[in-house]
């Protein structure tokens, strides 16, 4: 998918593993600037078109290990203002052990930013150039944490990477 939106700031929403409970960040979805995008990593992928539904906005999502009717793909490579993001569950990468397979994945396509969920916990990180990020979960965070999500602002050239934590 190649998606340009002119040459000015995009700022994307990110957020995955939702299994269904939306209510949280409907809320911080007030709280946001003006959101360009909103792309989902899978677990009810269906909640990210809801949310991205509610701001009016196209939503880009994959199919976790928790959806069972695949209406979306595993994994997306996107072109999105100069950057090339690829968008996963992780399950099949084996995320819970380690981020190598998306790495060499990365390596391989040429990608800048790696989003990938499975895990529940927040995570970003930059190894050779490469941003990787997971938002974690707004609904159900795992080891005791609060709800997270990712924002990303792209500039022609620039990438800016954000966890958010739920207050």
């Amino acid at each position: 998918t190649f998606l340009y939106l002119g040459g000015k700031r995009l700022l994307i929403l990110v957020v995955g593993d939702t299994h269904g409970k939306k209510d949280l960040m409907r809320k911080e979805i007030k709280k946001l600037p003006p959101i360009d995008l909103l792309l989902h990593t899978g677990d009810h992928f269906q909640d990210g078109h809801a949310l991205a539904g509610q701001m009016k906005i196209q939503c880009n999502a994959v199919a976790g290990n928790c959806d069972w009717k695949k209406q979306e793909p595993d994994e997306r490579i996107l072109e999105i203002a100069g950057h090339r993001i690829f968008l996963t569950h992780g399950h099949l990468y084996n995320v819970k052990r380690s981020m190598n397979n998306l790495y060499f994945k990365a390596r391989q396509n040429l990608i800048d930013i790696v989003i990938f969920g499975h895990t529940h916990m927040a995570c970003l990180e930059r190894e050779d150039n490469i941003w990787f990020m997971n938002p974690g979960s707004p609904s159900f965070p795992r080891a005791g944490g609060t709800g997270t999500y990712g924002l990303i602002q792209l500039n022609p050239g620039q990438a800016d990477l954000r966890i958010v934590e739920i207050t």
